[in-house]
C-alpha cells in the first residue's frame, strides 16, 4: 500500500488549483474537441484571466498554430488579438476580433513571410466598461484549496477491487463552492469506473471548506472542475 500510495503522490503533484488555471484539451481537424489524444490535430491551451480566455493552440507536434482571446469557455466568441502561425512557424495573420467578428487591420503574410496586402475591417466599437454586466458577474479571483495534491494523497482511498483489476484513469469530478467554501453539488464529470468514480466522490464531498472565488474582494459562488488521478 505504500508503493500505492507514493504512485498517487506522483500522479498528484502536477497539480493545483493555480496550475488547473491553464486548461488542456485536443482538438480534430475542424478544431472541435475530442476526448483523447489518439488522432488529435492539435492541442489547445486554455487559460480565464482578465475576464477572458487566453488560449494557445500548437499543432500536435509541438509547432504553435495560433494565439487569441475568447469571451466565452466554449471558445465560440472570438474577442481580442489573435496571430495565426503555419506549420513552419511562419507568421500567417494577425489581428483582433470584437465579440466573434473581425475588427480594424488584419495583417496578413504569405507562406514565405514576404507581406500580403492588408484587410480592413470596421473598427471596434467603444464600449462603456460601466455598460459591461457581462465582466461585472465574472469572479477576480478563483476558489482555492492550500495544497491540494498532498489533500489528495492522503485521503484518496484506491479501491482494493480497482487494483486488482489493474484499473487505472483519471475521474473528473465537477462542483460548486459557495461564497462559504462550502463544497455542494459534485458530480463526476468523467468517469473511469464505477470504483474509481465513487472513490473521487467521496473524496471530494468529505473536503473542508475551501477559499471562495471573489469578486472584487466579496465571496461568491463559483464552478470548479478538478481531475483526481488513479495510478
Amino acid at each position: 500500500m505504500g508503493l500505492r500510495k507514493y504512485s498517487l503522490l506522483i500522479a498528484t503533484c502536477f497539480f493545483s488549483i493555480a496550475l488547473w488555471a491553464q486548461k488542456k484539451d485536443f482538438l480534430n481537424e475542424e478544431l472541435e474537441k475530442q476526448q483523447e489524444e489518439i488522432g488529435a490535430a492539435y492541442v489547445r491551451l486554455s487559460e480565464f484571466k482578465d475576464g477572458v480566455y487566453d488560449v494557445t493552440i500548437n499543432y500536435i507536434g509541438g509547432q504553435l498554430f495560433m494565439t487569441g482571446q475568447y469571451a466565452d469557455d466554449k471558445f465560440k466568441i472570438a474577442h481580442g488579438h489573435f496571430a495565426y502561425y503555419t506549420m513552419e512557424g511562419v507568421k500567417e495573420s494577425e489581428g483582433d476580433y470584437f465579440k466573434g467578428t473581425k475588427v480594424g487591420t488584419w495583417k496578413r503574410w504569405d507562406e514565405s513571410g514576404a507581406p500580403l496586402p492588408d484587410r480592413n475591417y470596421n473598427e471596434a466599437p467603444k464600449v462603456d466598461p460601466s455598460t459591461r454586466k457581462e465582466d461585472s458577474n465574472k469572479a477576480t479571483q478563483a476558489a482555492s484549496f492550500p495544497d491540494f495534491a498532498n489533500y489528495v494523497n492522503q485521503h484518496l482511498k484506491y479501491p482494493d477491487k480497482a487494483v486488482q483489476a489493474g484499473t487505472k484513469g483519471t475521474v473528473y469530478v465537477a462542483f460548486t463552492v459557495d461564497a462559504t467554501g462550502a463544497v455542494k453539488n459534485a458530480k463526476v464529470s468523467k468517469g473511469v469506473s464505477a470504483e474509481l468514480d465513487a472513490a473521487a466522490m467521496q473524496m471530494i464531498l468529505g473536503m473542508p471548506k475551501w477559499t471562495p472565488a471573489q469578486r472584487n474582494g466579496t465571496a461568491i459562488e463559483s464552478d470548479v472542475l478538478v481531475p483526481i488521478s488513479f495510478e
